[in-house]
């Protein structure tokens, strides 16, 4: 028996307020356009059953487009014959008894199984047994229901959770519960595991699928897509739904460089990363504040548009240029001019009067600079 295993589909996830044509958040339809292909993909794959170890929706009551997606995803799967084992995990599973959750909208549809009430539930699909404890309320509910299962002799446990071994690498999110590493036993023939967005074998038979899509920059360098398990040979295939599309780039040292080099550097790593509908992040560290701002803005902005989404991440370091970097008296005329057309383009600075700004002060400091005793300046001349 071969199964597709995946998780954490987050449908109805929206993040960094970048919006497409038709007002829509762009990384909230990137994950809809995703889980669509992955069905597709599952369909390809031709597998005997599909298990979904949690997160289904990013939240316990989504809004509308999620849950017809997610409907859509499952009618396809039914009419290629293809059984659905799902589990609810701390994000789509409510936090109370008396609230309702949203897979109680899709119980009784054919061919799909779903374990959402904090309880151990068992399904079986072909010649497998599948043993699904989904998001519990408390911690210590996940052993309780794990002793609730009687084994067979072919047997795949589904759980939603951070295995202790990873807790170094918690998500901090609502609910995220930690999973004993005892409860991974070596007797199933496979341990489908939900949480952890990062395509991980934890031991042998247990690993976690990881989410196809990317949610944040601590992802960049995951392993992204879904998991074809074969039962029988006890063989685990990575299965990638569609190309890496998260970078985020290794720092970049700016120390001494100017506004134009600056400038440089960035065209350059677009273009080395071909950022069109990417999600890009870009590390400049010791960077100097004056220089930054002179860049054009626009500019920047203009290159970022192609992107899925655009973000220079700045350290600077101020200190060490004023240390570091003598002051040509001779060019501060022309430092002043750029550090006032950096604040002009923040908006700290009317363009009304910018150049009129520019060309007086300019001067007053070409004036200082030339003249030998700074105390018998006068500002008035």
């Amino acid at each position: 028996m071969k199964i597709v295993h995946l998780a954490d589909s987050h449908l109805g996830f929206s993040s960094y307020s970048r919006l497409d044509q038709h007002g829509q958040n762009r990384i909230e339809e990137m994950i809809y356009s995703g889980f669509d292909q992955a069905i597709e993909k599952i369909i390809q794959l031709r597998p005997d059953a599909v298990v979904h170890a949690g997160d289904v929706f990013h939240h316990v009551r989504p809004k509308i487009k999620p849950l017809v997606i997610f409907q859509r995803g499952l009618f396809r799967l039914a009419e290629m014959g293809i059984p659905v084992i799902i589990i609810s995990g701390n994000h789509d599973a409510p936090k109370s008894y008396s609230i309702t959750g949203p897979f109680r909208l899709f119980e009784g549809l054919r061919g799909v199984h779903i374990a959402q009430r904090y309880k151990y539930e068992r399904f079986e699909v072909g010649d497998y047994n599948f043993h699904c404890i989904p998001f519990c309320l408390e911690p210590r509910d996940y052993l309780t229901e794990f002793e609730r299962i009687e084994r067979s002799s072919r047997d795949v446990l589904v759980m939603h959770g951070l295995v202790e071994s990873l807790r170094s690498r918690k998500m901090r999110s609502v609910g995220e519960h930690e999973l004993k590493d005892s409860l991974l036993k070596s007797d199933f023939d496979y341990i489908a595991l939900g949480h952890f967005h990062g395509q991980t074998p934890i031991c042998a038979n247990a690993w976690y699928s990881g989410s196809v899509e990317y949610f944040n920059f601590g992802e960049a360098a995951d392993r992204k897509g879904m998991l074809l398990v074969d039962l029988e040979k006890g063989t685990v295939e990575s299965v990638q739904v569609r190309p890496k599309y998260m970078i985020d780039c290794p720092a970049v040292d700016c120390s001494g460089l100017s506004s134009e080099e600056i400038s440089e550097c960035l065209m350059e790593l677009c273009h080395d990363y071909e950022i069109r509908d990417k999600m890009i992040r870009i590390n400049l560290t010791n960077v100097n504040r004056a220089a930054y701002r002179s860049i054009d803005q626009g500019k920047i902005n203009r290159l970022g548009a192609a992107a899925l989404y655009f973000k220079i991440k700045l350290q600077f370091n101020d200190e060490a240029e004023r240390s570091e970097r003598p002051v040509d008296r001779h060019k501060l005329h022309e430092e002043f001019s750029n550090f006032l057309r950096g604040e002009a383009s923040q908006k700290r600075i009317p363009k009304a009067i910018l150049d009129e700004v520019v060309a007086y002060g300019s001067e007053l400091m070409k004036k200082a600079v030339q003249s030998r005793n700074i105390e018998a300046f006068d500002a008035s001349q």
